[in-house]
């Protein structure tokens, strides 16, 4: 593999019914969570909410933990997770993606495919991911941010 290494922003989005909102990906030809990489001077989680609303039409909130508050700086929302992975493009060829997974929950929009990048979307309970075709890391990873999520975010809260 190539020493090219890209940062993308991902996120895996829960509704008020905890399911997780996937994309059929048109060039990878699995179900992922949306993602993509980070624009010049966009920080990571506004990325992967951008990437979101853009996928598939769903406006989000990031989940987290309390955040360090001070006048004196700007604080970010970590990820849940940061994941490093082989791809290939007909642009770039082979390299890596590091990727910024922030856990999201869904506010407001109409499921609307962006065609040119997603065949589709989808909202799935967790433990219905396993039976669809995804990464071999996607449905564990899905499954161990609901439980986060369900921690941070009870069902019925605003």
């Amino acid at each position: 593999m190539t020493g090219i290494r890209h940062f993308t922003a991902s996120a895996i989005v829960f509704d008020d019914h905890q399911q997780v909102l996937l994309v059929h990906h048109n060039k990878i030809g699995q179900w992922l969570y949306p993602g993509g990489h980070i624009d010049p001077n966009e920080d990571p989680a506004q990325a992967a909410q951008r990437e979101v609303l853009e996928e598939t039409g769903i406006h989000t909130h990031v989940i987290s933990d309390e955040l360090f508050a001070h006048p004196a700086v700007t604080t970010h929302a970590p990820p849940y997770a940061v994941i490093e992975m082989d791809v290939t493009d007909a642009k770039v060829g082979p390299h890596r993606h590091i990727d910024l997974v922030y856990v999201l929950r869904a506010t407001s929009g109409e499921l609307a495919a962006q065609l040119d990048e997603v065949g589709g979307v989808r909202w799935v309970p967790p433990a219905d991911v396993d039976a669809l075709d995804t990464p071999a890391e996607l449905p564990a990873l899905v499954a161990e941010a609901a439980q986060w999520a369900k921690a941070r975010w009870p069902v019925g809260a605003p």
